[in-house]
């Protein structure tokens, strides 16, 4: 059955009690617009762009392959100054749950490094970039190590709950990682 084309500027721009992003994005699974979603997501308004990431983060949670051919471009897009948090909170989002690239771990590791350590950064970003950092570093016991000690310098000067749990979780996963 063929699904009709959607709107995705109207569809994205409703008032937020209205949006709802799962629903929004089978829609555009549905309807094979994933490139289009994803052109907006790299759009200059600020709404649009974050709306468009957050919606693109549940098209990857109902169907993995369907964003796997954009996650180069999405996260070149990182490397754009200004960025909405809720752009790079989203982005962050879609990679600690599944695999980063080979060739660019390198880059996003940095970039995830310095969000972590950045303390004016968004709570949701920094906690998503060390589960991105982690993840990445499993294999590499010299990566775990430098995750460890940002971690455990975060662990005595970090106030905020959301940080405070997934240090302490995190800590928790590297010391199991290394029993092994």
């Amino acid at each position: 059955m063929k699904h009709p084309q959607l709107n995705l500027k109207d569809e994205l721009l409703p008032d937020i009690r209205e949006f709802k992003a799962p629903a929004l994005a089978q829609k555009i699974i549905n309807s094979n617009q994933i490139a289009e979603l994803v052109s907006l997501a790299f759009e200059k308004d600020h709404l649009l762009s974050s709306r468009a990431m957050w919606v693109l983060g549940h098209c990857s949670d109902l169907d993995y392959d369907c964003t796997k051919p954009y996650h180069i471009k999405l996260i070149n897009n990182l490397k754009q100054s200004n960025l909405h948090n809720g752009v790079i909170r989203n982005t962050l989002r879609l990679f600690q749950k599944h695999p980063v690239p080979k060739k660019t771990e390198s880059f996003i590791l940095d970039k995830c490094f310095e969000y972590i350590k950045n303390p004016s950064e968004a709570i949701a970003v920094r906690a998503f970039a060390i589960t991105v950092v982690f993840n990445i570093a499993k294999p590499y016991p010299e990566l775990l190590n430098e995750l460890l000690i940002v971690l455990n310098h975060l662990s005595e000067t970090e106030n905020g709950p959301g940080i405070r749990s997934r240090v302490k979780n995190t800590i928790k996963a590297i010391h199991k990682l290394n029993k092994q």
